[in-house]
């Protein structure tokens, strides 16, 4: 997929008509378009153009309430146009089928009031879409081009730090599992699972679809909670404006006791940070063995019941093969000779005193689950219970804190402080109610993991079932090899991601035999970083810049992994980087990257080395120059980059 042209009219900064030809020609060398400007020039709404054109409400995150998102839209119209209407034109080239076919999309949107409204055109090889109605229009667009790699392929400085400084969201895990094409795998085995389902017999397959459809339920509903968590949150957000605003009209008034007030705000916030870490620990032992610590008694008869199994699973094992001994010397009567039924008796008897044992059904092997069982230990049961006292400790200190600023008075400017106040109980209340949206959210995710785990026992059966069934036995079977290749997929990609991260690294960084060797997480993607003493490499002891590298590193080596030919949109990815890391960007990274690479940047970041360096393998240069008087940007064409900057 490659960008031919964007349009941008009466967006940010760009009052009228602005468009930008973003052709490249990758045989030639030249796959970069530089665009240039000051900061506050209209770099970062060129970019987020080119998102909002896509994927509209979705382009501000996953779960953007829809007043926040027409917030945005009224926010982005020029403030000094002629209209309030504004628009962007993007169009694009992909392959299909062997053959370039072209598309355009048109996102406008006009003020009436205080209200938006939008509009959404959808152009295929010149021609309207005939088999496509309006509504599908913006799913048919994330299709071409999955939201979930948009991040990974169009970033800014901030993306980049992101991903310098932890190992990544859980949106981000989702995106390149998509790049990896790890999703289609799940997908299928999805499907061949509804496709089971419906050979079993009625009552599982009916099972199978109310749980599927319980499942779809549980997830609108939590979407919905979330988008009412999202709007509670753009409300939240404006009354702690309005309590700073209101802070700094108190202080202005100057109320006598504001250095002891400001020492208890600052108190608050260290804890609520340290609630913010407490949580997050215990919601990561929670997610391990600990919760059966709570039940000791009932961990005990486990472990006694999953001993007497696998005992059972001896004793039967032993009883077999008395018993097949014994029919084959009664089929060849020069041993029955020898062994007689007293024998056979003798043998029983060491095992037969088992007999009266209860039958013991477990969900898993025996040694399994003793061997996890094991894992438990009164340390990390102390260490549960530390934290839980330290948590509740904390959160009567945040109580008793935030009652010392309600009953605040100093006898002076009552006016700011009674504004002050007003403010801080909206955003009391307010705050309130999150915590009470988050607890309705979390109810959610608990009844959506029942209804999982419901599915996965109700698969399991089905499994059973359908073995006899020639159709469920193929999908089952199909079902089997997707696992196999599933496995051996991932560990493929991840084997060559590991393998191309540390090149990309290693060329990009001023040290280039810092990494020898990346360990990646199939699970979660976490990454460690070992050096060529075999020591593991901490990314908290890597310079700013090293960690910049780093993340530039993972995503491009991620896009060299998936195979995929996307453009690369980056902004202002050189403001954290000394001089020779830039030039390694510029040298190495750049022109190589992909078939078309969008470079924003300033012009303290694009110095006249980095830029005789580029120059080869520029396409084409604009210029952005913005004033302050008349609120908004030109934009230019440039011949020579390098020629501009001397």
């Amino acid at each position: 997929m490659k960008f031919r042209e964007i349009a941008l009219e009466n967006v940010g900064l760009y009052v009228g008509k602005h468009t930008f030809d973003l052709e490249t020609a990758p045989s030639e060398g030249a796959n970069v378009v530089a665009i240039l400007g000051h900061n506050g020039g209209g770099k970062t709404t060129f970019l987020d153009a080119i998102r909002l054109a896509l994927y509209g409400r979705r382009s501000l995150g996953p779960r953007t309430a829809q007043s926040t998102y027409e917030d945005h839209l009224l926010r982005k119209i020029s403030a000094t146009a002629s209209s309030r209407e504004a628009a962007i034109t993007l169009s694009f080239v992909r392959v299909e089928n062997g053959r370039d076919i072209s598309y355009e999309i048109t996102r406008a949107w006009s003020a009436r009031g205080k209200s938006i409204v939008e509009t959404l055109d959808l152009v295929r090889e010149g021609q309207p879409i005939s088999d496509l109605d309006r509504t599908e229009y913006a799913q048919y667009v994330e299709d071409l081009v999955p939201f979930g790699l948009s991040q990974l392929f169009f970033f800014d400085g901030e993306k980049i730090q992101e991903i310098a400084d932890e190992d990544g969201s859980v949106g981000l895990r989702d995106a390149i599992r998509s790049l990896l094409g790890l999703d289609i795998i799940d997908q299928l085995q999805t499907d061949l699972t509804v496709y089971t389902s419906r050979r079993a017999d009625q009552n599982t397959s009916g099972n199978i679809e109310r749980l599927l459809a319980e499942k779809e339920t549980l997830q609108k509903e939590l979407a919905a909670e979330q988008d009412r968590r999202a709007e509670l949150q753009s409300r939240c957000d404006q009354a702690a404006r309005r309590v700073e605003r209101s802070e700094a009209a108190y202080r202005s008034e100057g109320g006598r006791h504001a250095l002891s007030r400001e020492d208890a705000l600052a108190r608050l916030r260290l804890a609520e940070d340290e609630q913010a870490e407490l949580s997050s620990q215990l919601k990561r032992a929670a997610n391990e063995l600990l919760p059966l610590s709570l039940a000791p008694l009932l961990v005990q008869q486990l472990h006694h019941r999953a001993s007497e199994a696998r005992q059972e699973n001896h004793s039967n094992a032993i009883r077999d093969f008395v018993d097949a001994f014994e029919k084959r010397c009664r089929t060849d009567r020069s041993k029955m000779n020898i062994w007689s039924d007293n024998h056979f008796d003798d043998l029983r008897s060491d095992f037969d005193t088992d007999r009266g044992r209860q039958n013991i059904h477990l969900f898993a092997e025996p040694d399994w689950i003793l061997q996890r069982l094991g894992l438990l230990s009164d340390g990390r049961q102390n260490l549960m219970a530390q934290l839980a006292a330290k948590f509740d400790r904390n959160r009567e200190l945040r109580a008793k804190l935030k009652r010392e600023l309600e009953g605040f008075d100093t006898g002076q400017a009552e006016k700011a402080l009674a504004d002050l106040k007003e403010a801080e109980r909206t955003l009391g209340g307010l705050e309130r109610d999150l915590e009470f949206r988050d607890e309705a959210i979390d109810r959610k995710l608990r009844e959506l993991d029942t209804v999982e785990r419901r599915f996965k026992q109700e698969e399991n059966a089905l499994k059973k079932l359908a073995q006899e069934e020639r159709g469920s036995d193929f999908a089952l079977r199909a079902q089997s090899a997707l696992a196999s290749f599933g496995s051996a997929l991932l560990k493929d990609r991840i084997s060559r991601l590991q393998s191309e991260f540390v090149a990309c690294f290693n060329r990009l960084s001023r040290k280039k035999s810092l990494v020898s060797k990346v360990e990646i997480n199939p699970t979660d993607f976490s990454v460690i970083l070992i050096g060529s003493d075999g020591v593991t490499i901490e990314k908290s002891s890597l310079s700013a810049g090293e960690r910049q590298i780093y993340a530039i590193s993972m995503l491009w080596a991620l896009g060299k992994t998936s195979g995929r030919q996307l453009p690369i949109v980056i902004d202002t990815p050189f403001s954290r980087l000394d001089q020779s890391h830039r030039l390694s960007i510029v040298r190495d990274y750049l022109p190589t990257a992909s078939n078309q690479v969008i470079l924003l940047c300033t012009d303290t970041e694009m110095t006249p080395t980095l830029a005789e360096t580029l120059t080869p393998h520029i396409a084409r240069t604009y210029k952005l120059e913005a004033t302050t008087e008349a609120r908004r940007t030109s934009v230019s064409s440039v011949n020579n980059l390098y020629e501009e900057l001397v």
